[in-house]
């Protein structure tokens, strides 16, 4: 197939690349830079440069495709719009940024969904949009049928948007990704933790640590877009889950033992003192199933485990 693929040079999306190209898929990803579309083509895919706010770029990419994987996400407001910006703004000035700056990521992220969407509509032709297993209903092993928070940060409207589309004509499906997606070269929550214990000497759990994170490794993460892309069916939420909820305990241990540093708990009150903005997500207990995505694609995860990846790869020197 003709496949367009957002964020293709992110941390997920130049795994996918990577994954469409070996099966034999023709794929144009979506890059924000001319060095961007270079690694494209290096990698076998052909590039188109620009930015999710290019509604005009997005649809008439999905219009020349047969299939749409949508990985990109807008992580900070340095290419937004002075409107947008000044939005922000005023919402700070109101006293409700965090709020401010999620409703702008949601809409942002939902009109190019929908830009997308628009360039299959009528087709039947698959579009497969990521979300994340991160704030489903917390303290129970989570599985596809579960539906997020209402109150919470999250990926739903994602989730709402995409679905939105199945009444157009558009096979849309979400893919559900644990948060610790890990991997050689991972500069996501694993590698900060590893780096803060190693500034301030000490590596810590909440309370017990025995609140659980769901993991995936990205190449099994790969394979499973390519499964959904081939075989998925429209509504469908499948979890990008290779490993159902690891203990924080037993993360900050490993972490602790390969620094040669103290493993201590420590409560919820002081989390943030160490953890900064990573402590809304150290204390979750979210472990989350993947066995329904499993039986229905056929998704085999064959990497190793993240205790086993974090030990071969994040503490080499300048990790």
């Amino acid at each position: 197939m003709r496949v367009f693929v957002t964020g293709a040079t992110g941390w997920i999306g130049s795994a996918v690349v990577k994954e469409l190209v070996s099966a034999g898929h023709q794929v144009t990803g979506l890059t924000t830079t001319a060095d961007g579309a270079e690694r494209l083509k290096k990698l076998g895919a052909k590039a188109r440069v620009g930015r999710l706010a290019q509604h005009d770029l997005l649809r008439d990419a999905a219009a020349r495709s047969d299939a749409v994987i949508h990985t990109a996400f807008i992580h900070d407001l340095s290419h937004m719009s002075l409107t947008t910006r000044l939005r922000l703004f005023a919402g700070a000035l109101s006293g409700g940024v965090v709020a401010s700056f999620l409703r702008i990521l949601a809409e942002t992220e939902s009109g190019a969904i929908r830009a997308l969407g628009s360039g299959l509509e009528g087709s039947g032709r698959p579009l497969v949009v990521t979300s994340g297993v991160a704030f489903l209903p917390q303290g129970k092993i989570s599985t596809e049928s579960d539906d997020h928070m209402s109150d919470s940060p999250n990926r739903s409207f994602s989730e709402a948007a995409a679905l939105s589309l199945i009444a157009r004509g558009v096979r849309s499906s979400i893919i559900r990704l644990a948060p610790t997606v890990h991997g050689f070269g991972d500069r996501g929550f694993a590698a900060q933790i590893i780096a803060t214990a190693r500034k301030k000497g000490v590596s810590p759990y909440i309370d017990n640590g025995a609140n659980r994170w769901a993991a995936v490794h990205r190449l099994d993460a790969a394979k499973l877009f390519r499964l959904a892309l081939e075989k998925g069916v429209s509504g469908a939420k499948y979890h990008g889950v290779g490993e159902v909820g690891i203990p924080f305990r037993d993360i900050a241990s490993l972490i602790a033992t390969r620094l040669r540093l103290p493993a201590v708990g420590i409560p919820a009150a002081k989390a943030a003192k160490h953890f900064g903005i990573l402590s809304n997500f150290v204390g979750l207990d979210n472990p989350a199933s993947s066995e329904w995505t499993r039986q229905a694609l056929g998704w085999v995860p064959e990497q190793e485990s993240l205790l086993a990846d974090m030990d071969a790869h994040y503490f080499a020197p300048g990790s």
